[in-house]
């Protein structure tokens, strides 16, 4: 069995965090008045989310770079 052994930041965990609650708290404001505040807390929710989002991205391995190692070109 292979272990994973990825540690995550904790600071792109908290701003996950508090970006998922700044949304949720936007969603639900939005169900409620539909205002134009309630879209500014979800589009500023979202964006704190992105840096762990890119981060997991940049874990994932890439076909294009595996391809080139086994063909031997650069």
């Amino acid at each position: 069995m292979v272990k994973n052994t990825t540690k995550w930041p904790i600071s792109l965990v908290a701003l996950d965090l508090v970006g998922a609650l700044i949304a949720a708290a936007g969603i639900l404001t939005f169900i409620e008045n539909g205002s134009f505040n309630a879209l500014a807390l979800i589009v500023v929710g979202f964006c704190l989310m992105l840096p762990l989002i890119r981060h997991i991205l940049k874990l994932l391995p890439r076909k294009g770079k595996e391809k080139d190692k086994s063909n031997g070109e650069h």
